[in-house]
């Protein structure tokens, strides 16, 4: 009992000194001069925004600071919120496994990492200018008349007013997700992917995903919030192979799901970047074994 009572107190302190860790670093001048230069006036709003969400999420209070501020810094230079339940970007606190060469053991290592979430990159593609129109959204088993996985045509009942599914919200009946866009040009392009689409894109893209799914556990963020991650799926897949991508929104695709460090450098710590199949469909990817099962979690799978 003594030596839980001993782990429990050293878990406090190193989740107050992380909070305090933050609180210090944003009422630094050069913190506040950096962040300024890209938000303006609005600075000071997101800095207290940071310590909001490091004080609402016990993992995050495990993560270094530094890297919690690095991922803070990549949502100020788009101009997205980091509050996850505005639906825009967020700082996700996630179990990085480094290999020790001294030990020779895999080690988890706590790190924050950026997430843009679905509607931050339906805000970048609104900022761009190109787009006159755009959408995603789930679709039910009574709204969907036919889908062509060949050639990605989509046809939806004519009347919605006979259709019950979406009322009820039973996600049973939900067969699929769908995103489309039209250009100012009057290009059009839509994306749809049913749910076991969706569902093996997330296993092959993140090792989180894959975790909780052999451990029976419901921690990742694709296991507690499913339906917000695959609207992110087919939003991201559809303006990555067919949009116009401005500056912003190319750096936005990149830069999702990276852990920064204080250089400003990012590594991809969940598998690699899922805008490589919407480069290349066709393309197999070759993972190490070793790694896909000991690689990195998000912190909430090892408690």
């Amino acid at each position: 009992m003594a030596e839980q009572n001993a782990v429990a107190t050293q878990q406090q302190n190193t989740q107050l000194s992380v909070t305090v860790q933050i609180k210090n670093m944003i009422s630094q001048d050069a913190v506040k001069k950096k962040f300024a230069e890209v938000l303006g006036q609005k600075a000071p709003q997101f800095l207290a925004s940071i310590t909001n969400v490091v004080a609402g999420s016990a993992q995050l209070k495990k993560c270094p600071a530094n890297s919690i501020m690095s991922s803070a810094f990549v949502a100020a230079t788009y101009d997205l919120p980091i509050d996850s339940n505005l639906g825009f970007a967020a700082i996700v606190p996630y179990n990085n496994s480094k290999y020790n060469q001294q030990t020779r053991q895999w080690e988890k290592h706590p790190e924050a990492q950026f997430q843009m979430m679905y509607k931050g990159f339906i805000q970048l593609a609104i900022r761009s200018g190109y787009y006159e129109k755009m959408n995603c959204s789930v679709v039910y088993k009574d709204e969907l008349v036919s889908y062509n996985p060949i050639t990605g045509e989509v046809e939806f009942v004519t009347d919605f007013s006979q259709c019950k599914n979406r009322a009820e919200g039973n996600a049973e009946n939900i067969v699929g997700y769908y995103a489309w866009f039209k250009l100012l040009t009057g290009f059009r392009k839509e994306l749809f992917m049913t749910v076991a689409e969706v569902d093996n894109h997330a296993r092959k893209y993140s090792q989180a995903y894959r975790y909780d799914i052999d451990q029976g556990k419901k921690a990742s963020k694709w296991t507690t919030d499913f339906e917000a991650m695959a609207l992110k799926t087919v939003i991201k897949l559809l303006l990555s192979k067919w949009g116009i991508l401005s500056v912003d929104m190319q750096r936005a695709i990149q830069d999702d799901q990276k852990v920064y460090d204080e250089e400003g450098g990012g590594t991809y710590g969940d598998n690699q970047p899922d805008i490589i199949e919407a480069e290349d469909p066709f393309k197999i990817e070759q993972h190490d074994e070793e790694e896909q099962q000991i690689g990195g979690l998000d912190l909430e799978e090892v408690e």
